[in-house]
């Protein structure tokens, strides 16, 4: 009989049998797959299942995300797979008990960096990713790795909205890609015929929701027509090479609320979408 806790969980990238760090840390994440068992219930009382298409997914939420694997999160091009995307290793193991994954054929699914109020707030991120297909591997193969990165608290951020500090309070900026799986009838090999021959992404939906100490943009909010705006979030933790500029293009309102109470007043609470354009490179990360 074998027990666990989170100590001997992991997760990190890996290539060619070798792991390499995706984050500084794993705050909590889930590995998940559904075999989308095929069930039928016939007359007699007869009940016939058999294995459909695996669907391998992914969750983590992590601090310290290098900007290369974050830019993934937000393609630049448009098309139905991100290139160079990364195969992952997750794992329960304590060095003799166990089972070990590598989910290989993967995309992006979704991606949400948030910051929110608070003295001890830091940058947080929280992905999803879609994989065609996974093998596993006994307790002790590979060893998850990590980076050394310092990530970014609430004092090394820094918004500004057509290049003005406009008292920006939290943030959080999401991206769904709508992942989902590919399976023509192109023949399976015996032992990976539950696997997908691909995944890809859909499209880009991203936006920004955040909330302001005043009254930002109310005096366009009944305008004919949005004016766009250029968004940075800059994040400097005094480590040149951990800096993450995150530039939204041509951002418009979508939303607008301001609380009325008689108790503490939180702020004014804005989501941004992407203007008028193309879908895609609507979000550049440096």
């Amino acid at each position: 009989m074998s027990f666990y806790n989170g100590t001997v969980t992991g997760l990190s990238k890996i290539a060619t049998g070798t792991p390499s760090a995706f984050c500084r840390a794993v705050l909590s994440g889930e590995f998940s797959v559904n075999p989308h068992n095929i069930r039928k219930k016939g007359a007699g009382a007869q009940l016939h299942v058999r294995k459909g298409t695996s669907e391998i997914r992914l969750t983590a939420t992590v601090v310290g995300l290098d900007k290369t694997d974050l830019a993934k999160f937000f393609p630049t091009t448009s098309g139905v797979q991100v290139a160079s995307f990364p195969d992952f290793l997750v794992e329960v193991d304590d060095g003799a008990t166990g089972r070990e994954f590598v989910c290989t054929s993967g995309q992006p699914g979704n991606v949400t960096v948030s910051l929110p109020e608070g003295e001890d707030s830091e940058v947080e991120y929280q992905v999803e990713m879609l994989f065609a297909a996974c093998s596993g591997y006994a307790a002790g193969t590979y060893i998850p790795v990590y980076n050394s990165y310092k990530g970014h608290t609430i004092n090394d951020a820094t918004v500004t909205i057509s290049g003005v500090s406009e008292n920006v309070m939290s943030f959080e900026l999401s991206n769904d890609l709508g992942a989902s799986l590919r399976n023509p009838l192109n023949g399976k090999t015996a032992g990976a015929k539950t696997f997908a021959a691909a995944a890809i992404v859909q499209g880009n939906d991203p936006a920004l929701s955040f909330v302001t100490a005043d009254e930002y943009g109310v005096e366009n909010l009944f305008a004919d027509d949005h004016t766009p705006v250029d968004i940075v979030l800059a994040l400097a933790n005094g480590t040149s090479a951990e800096n993450i500029t995150i530039t939204l293009d041509d951002f418009v309102p979508e939303s607008f609320n301001m609380p009325v109470t008689g108790e503490e007043f939180e702020g004014f609470s804005h989501e941004f979408r992407p203007g008028d354009g193309v879908t895609y490179n609507r979000v550049q990360v440096a």
